[in-house]
């Protein structure tokens, strides 16, 4: 313990903590998985055991932070990760950990990943990730944070809750720090911050070698297809939420992993099978990934990947823009904003091949999806686009006006890029669960695969 507590400006805020570096972060309010114990030890067995607390994954499909974490290459010491459907509050967190850990593998501090913090009483949300501490602020902490989550992160004081009576609490609060994220952060900017911070606190305790970073290459798992899920800008609604439950729950040999902007450009898809991009807006996807990651995308599927477009992912892979993907040749007629509606949508002879025992007509939401006429539809060099579902029904825009000219013209397709296979759904049959088998079939197609329940 002596070693833990360095003597340096920046160490500081080390000494003032009880027990070792703790975080604990939410998921959105999905539901978890079983309670799991995920561990990683350096070459060296000798130095800290860090703790990390974090609320389980939907399931066990779900590559979270925890097997993010536990992929880092240790130098020394020992990295425990414990997965929790039931994630301790700051009075708990004592008993919690004795319950967990082995009596003769203590941990060294405590902190509370708090995950999104919704608006405060006050109606002053959080703006910036922000770390609460139950001491004296500390803006060596600070610039440690804002070091490793690359943005700007704030710490603040707050004051103590007194423990309930016949609680388990820790007697010293001074150590638990809790971090927050601004309400309608990203979950996979949450996960990134998160592991950012982590990964420093780690290489500057000497547990991981000073070169040493995380690699999305090492999340690479033979025994499962794994698949990038896009959750950051231009993203909305609980598209994202729907497909990771599709990816994870239908597809018996897939994983999942969400991720941002940042996250793609840093080489994120390295390990991925597939990528799929939700619905949301096509504009402000294309901006949050920037240049550099539309190619990375545009070279993963030329080299095998698969893609899935929900609505803004399918406008996304389209040609409707100068800096959408361009990965397929059509470009969406206008207006655009044609309503949200339900509609039925057909399927085409190649739909009912690739979807198999599906019905042929498809009752489905339909929110401002993109709409590409037939005379685009032709062979475009080694790009053919295959309509595998036309409108059957239109959809009412917001001034009441019946949007007919969508009748007959495509819904769903999909053509190949390069090595790989890209899929497109103008609507969203992702929201309705008695059509996740119909869309686990089209995620299991991008990854070239026959089609699954």
């Amino acid at each position: 313990m002596d070693a833990f507590m360095k003597t340096d400006s920046m160490d500081g805020w080390w000494a003032r903590s009880s027990l070792l570096a703790t975080l604990l972060i939410g998921q959105g309010g999905m539901a978890a998985g079983g309670d799991a114990t995920l561990t990683a030890c350096g070459r060296d067995p000798k130095g800290h055991h860090v703790v990390v607390v974090v609320a389980a994954s939907p399931n066990d499909a779900s590559v979270g932070l925890g097997r993010q974490l536990t992929s880092l290459p240790l130098a020394r010491g020992k990295l425990t990760v414990l997965e929790t459907s039931c994630v301790p509050d700051a009075d708990g967190l004592t008993s919690f950990l004795a319950e967990k850990l082995p009596a003769d593998e203590p941990p060294t501090c405590a902190w509370v990943h708090g995950g999104a913090d919704p608006a405060e009483p006050a109606g002053q949300g959080v703006t910036k990730p922000t770390i609460r501490v139950q001491a004296e602020r500390d803006k060596h902490l600070a610039a440690l944070a804002t070091r490793a989550m690359a943005t700007e992160a704030i710490v603040e004081c707050v004051t103590p809750r007194s423990p309930a009576s016949g609680s388990h609490a820790s007697n010293s609060h001074d150590g638990v720090k809790t971090v927050v994220y601004p309400s309608g952060t990203p979950r996979s900017r949450q996960i990134r911050y998160t592991r950012q911070l982590v990964t420093e606190m780690l290489r500057h305790d000497g547990l991981l070698a000073a070169e040493t970073n995380f690699s999305w290459q090492r999340l690479h798992d033979r025994e499962k297809r794994l698949i990038a899920l896009y959750d950051a800008e231009g993203i909305e609604g609980t598209s994202p939420a729907h497909l990771e439950r599709i990816a994870t729950e239908r597809l018996d040999d897939a994983g999942c992993f969400l991720v941002c902007g940042e996250d793609i450009r840093e080489g994120a898809l390295a390990p991925a099978a597939g990528v799929i991009f939700p619905g949301g807006s096509g504009k402000k996807i294309a901006e949050g990934l920037q240049p550099e990651g539309r190619r990375r995308v545009r070279d993963f599927i030329q080299e095998g990947g698969g893609y899935l477009g929900v609505c803004a992912g399918a406008y996304f892979a389209a040609s409707g823009s100068e800096n959408y993907l361009n990965a397929i040749p059509l470009k969406h007629s206008q207006p655009w904003a044609r309503g949200r509606s339900m509609v039925s949508i057909e399927l085409t002879n190649e739909g009912l091949e690739l979807f198999g025992d599906a019905e042929r007509v498809v009752h489905t939401r339909f929110h401002d999806g993109p709409v590409f006429p037939a005379a685009q539809q032709a062979a475009d060099g080694e790009s053919v686009f295959v309509v595998l579902a036309r409108f059957k029904t239109p959809s009412t825009d917001a001034h009441g006006k019946v949007r007919d000219e969508m009748v007959g013209e495509a819904a769903i397709g999909a053509v190949r890029y390069g090595q790989g296979r890209m899929l497109i759904m103008s609507p969203h049959p992702e929201t309705d669960e008695d059509h996740y088998g119909f869309v686990a079939r089209a995620i299991q197609w991008t990854l070239g695969g026959a089609g699954s329940d």
